[in-house]
């Protein structure tokens, strides 16, 4: 008996029929062939593809076809490499489909060059982090005294965190790491170690990573172990359930759960009504922090969604980069004499880099007597309000210490929600 054929993906029936020469467009089609298309072929065969979503994407490779798309946009979007995917699964898809991918595929070579040469467009081009960083800016601290330098970077401030609700975020927005997410807001520092975002008002933000995540009883469910040092904890659970306002969660790729996601940082939505559990085996006290996805955001099962490939492809290629421009670094700073203490920094990626020759970016706090920006931020963020948890390379920060800050979310610079 043949299967039940699928209802059509709802993603395509979102994406409307613009014109292939919208470059938002063409990314978005590439993202459901990748990510909604090809795991039902992968799983089912090419009879799980409904009817519909086979003369869709019949119709945009024939567009595509007989469009003259300049390289900028095929990389970009990276439909070239739902093109290839398509056209190297001849036992996954449907034979006219994969036809009109060889037919795309030698088009865009014969004017473009190997469509496997192609790079990924991650600084320029229409990237995610073209204006926001380059792979040479290693040292966190450095690179937060780089926005602070360049017009618009009012709006760079770790107290745009400190307020409740989701501040305009969508559940599913991800970033490379919280850096990224520092700098648009949802989160008040870059930490690798995740923590509490607070000050004396309350706690905002729950940032989870390595093991401070127990299981849930469902996806919508989430149980955080506060560390002992993690002075947010008591802001996070004062006051009754009923008094207490929702707080955002983001997970992190270093997460053993089975809900974090795939790399990078992900903001999972508002949680409110959580509870607090005693470990009573151990000395000391810890906090067991459940909380409950609110029920009016989107769906746990979009949110699990994120990453996209294209975002694994952009993470890794991040890290790919990072470590040749460190490399690059150390060869031209040479060896160390004195290598009889390893030497340790921060990173853009919120990660802890140890050098074996001992050598380091450029962190060192004698630097800092150059960086007056930073210094006045660190120096304005301090104030008898008492900020907790979360901070800029370890700034604490309070909505009373800078009265000039832009209020809203900004612009998203590392998530590309679209």
């Amino acid at each position: 008996m043949r299967p039940i054929k699928p209802k059509a993906s709802n993603l395509s029936i979102k994406l409307g029929q613009p014109s292939v020469y919208n470059p938002d467009f063409v990314r978005q089609r590439a993202r459901w062939i990748r990510d909604d298309l090809d795991p039902q072929i992968a799983r089912n065969g090419h009879d799980a593809l409904h009817a519909d979503d086979i003369l869709k994407l019949d119709d945009l490779l024939r567009q595509l076809l007989s469009a003259n798309l300049s390289i900028e946009v095929i990389r970009s979007s990276r439909i070239h490499l739902a093109v290839l995917e398509i056209a190297g699964r001849g036992t996954r898809w449907p034979k006219r489909l994969i036809e009109r991918c060889d037919a795309v595929k030698q088009a865009w070579e014969v004017a473009h060059g190997p469509l496997q040469c192609m790079e990924i467009a991650l600084y320029d081009g229409g990237g995610r982090l073209q204006g926001v960083c380059r792979p040479e800016d290693l040292s966190k601290e450095l690179l937060i005294v780089k926005w602070l330098r360049t017009p618009g970077a009012t709006r760079l401030s770790p107290v745009k965190a400190l307020r409740s609700g989701d501040l305009g975020f969508e559940p599913g927005e991800w970033w490379i790491s919280p850096l990224f997410a520092f700098r648009d807001g949802i989160i008040n520092g870059a930490e690798a170690e995740g923590g509490i975002v607070s000050d004396l008002a309350g706690a905002y933000a729950v940032v989870m990573t390595g093991n401070s995540e127990e299981p849930g009883g469902s996806a919508n469910e989430f149980v955080y172990q506060a560390r002992s040092s993690d002075k947010g904890r008591y802001r996070l659970t004062a006051g009754t359930p009923e008094s207490r306002h929702p707080v955002r969660i983001l997970r992190s790729h270093t997460l053993r759960s089975f809900h974090a996601p795939k790399a990078g940082l992900r903001y999972d939505g508002l949680v409110a009504g959580w509870t607090i559990k005693l470990d009573a085996k151990k000395k000391e006290m810890v906090y067991f922090i459940s909380f409950k996805r609110l029920p009016d955001q989107v769906s746990m099962d979009e949110v699990l969604r994120r990453p996209w490939t294209e975002e694994i492809e952009d993470y890794r290629e991040y890290k790919r980069l990072r470590r040749l421009a460190r490399d690059q670094q150390t060869e031209a700073t040479g060896p160390r004499l004195n290598l009889a203490t390893p030497t340790v920094t921060f990173s853009t990626d919120g990660v802890v880099d140890v050098y074996e020759d001992g050598t380091m970016t450029p962190d060192s706090g004698s630097e800092e007597e150059d960086n007056s920006d930073l210094v006045c931020l660190r120096r304005s963020a301090v104030t008898s309000r008492g900020a907790t948890g979360l901070g800029p390379c370890g700034i604490p920060a309070t909505a009373d210490t800078m009265q000039d800050v832009h209020t809203g979310a900004g612009e998203r610079t590392d998530s590309l929600a679209g």
